[in-house]
């Protein structure tokens, strides 16, 4: 008896083995760009890393038609900042924000102006026991110290020093403190150093507080500190209080980035963020959290949304390369995790760099 083709085919159907679905691609980060702690580079790297530094001086800007104060595109940086700070700081995605930030910030040095490593990191703790003399400090290839110029009152700090030393002496800043971002100025880096600040804040205990939190929810503020107003010393937390023992620029939480010392500074708070992750990949690689909206009645965003950062909220106004729109939080939660998705649907990770301890 002949068997009809359309009965074999569907008694093949029915027998059929079932495949497993196809495997997701393997992860593209080959390679991590190293991000070394500063004092750790060759003289020829700190100097090569702060040439690139300077070298963003001293190109022209990419957004002074949206930031008119905007001189160079180190300034299109700090003009970004500066614009979302309400958006970024006392909230569930400062973290993030900042990594993508930093990023940014990296690969404009590494693209546009041949620096070849990672961009290193500020270990803090290092320098606890005496800020003002550690070697991210003193000498040519360094951030300069506080400087010996005359005190400058500044309307944020209250006080700060022209920076006149190390590689960036005599450097112009073209944005003034507490001031809206269509104000420009040229003045000079200010920094004023409180010792006994860094030695409670950059104290190794603190980042063993920070390094013990179960989750994101108490991990996050405890690293960036809480918002209570009036503000206490206590509640200031390894982030603030870390701008707060510098002085200067770094005390106006808008343009903070004026002062170079800020980008390895923050690497180094990402770095804790990076360890603290690692220590429990399974529960924290793509743990985030926290209200959208500042803690705090601090007044700077005035109608925030409600609800909790997600690894769907979306970084603006960051595009990390190789994202064709904005950068959201899950494509960042992995420094490793280029070409790896944080979960099925969701967009691929987009980092590859990783810390040398």
């Amino acid at each position: 008896m002949k068997t009809s083709g359309a009965f074999l085919a569907s008694l093949l159907a029915g027998t059929a083995v079932a495949h497993p679905p196809p495997r997701p691609p393997p992860p593209t980060c080959v390679t991590p760009v190293q991000r070394k702690e500063f004092r750790d580079l060759t003289s020829t790297e700190k100097f090569n890393f702060l040439s690139a530094v300077k070298c963003l001086m001293e190109k022209p800007p990419s957004l002074s038609a949206i930031y008119p104060a905007s001189q160079s595109r180190y300034d299109d940086f700090i003009a970004v900042h500066q614009a979302y700070t309400p958006y970024v700081h006392w909230v569930g995605q400062f973290l993030p924000w900042h990594r993508a930030f930093l990023q940014e910030y990296e690969d404009a040095l590494r693209d546009e102006c041949d620096w070849d490593g990672g961009l290193p990191y500020w270990n803090t703790v290092l320098d606890f026991p005496n800020i003002t003399a550690s070697p991210v400090f003193t000498g040519n290839l360094s951030f300069g110290g506080n400087g010996v110029g005359p005190v400058v009152p500044s309307g944020v700090s209250g006080e700060g020093n022209c920076v006149i030393d190390g590689f960036f002496a005599n450097m112009s800043v073209h944005f003034a403190q507490g001031a809206p971002p269509s104000v420009t100025t040229d003045r000079c880096l200010l920094r004023y150093m409180r010792p006994d600040w860094a030695a409670y804040w950059f104290n190794p205990g603190k980042l063993a507080i920070a390094l013990a939190q179960p989750n994101y929810e108490t991990f996050a503020p405890t690293i960036e500190g809480d918002m209570v107003l009036p503000l206490p010393f206590e509640t200031l937390g390894i982030h603030s209080g870390g701008h707060a023992a510098l002085g200067g620029d770094m005390v106006d939480m808008f343009t903070s980035n004026s002062d170079p010392i800020f980008y390895p500074f923050h690497a180094n708070l990402d770095r804790i963020w990076a360890k603290w992750q690692a220590a429990n990949p399974t529960a924290r690689q793509y743990e985030v959290g926290n209200p959208i909206a500042p803690r705090g009645d601090i007044q700077m965003w005035p109608s925030p949304p409600a609800g909790n950062v997600t690894i769907d909220y979306v970084l603006e106004p960051l595009k990390v390369k190789s994202t064709p729109s904005y950068t959201k939080v899950g494509q960042i939660m992995n420094i490793q995790g280029k070409g790896v998705r944080p979960a099925p649907g969701k967009p691929h990770g987009v980092l590859c760099y990783e810390y040398v301890e």
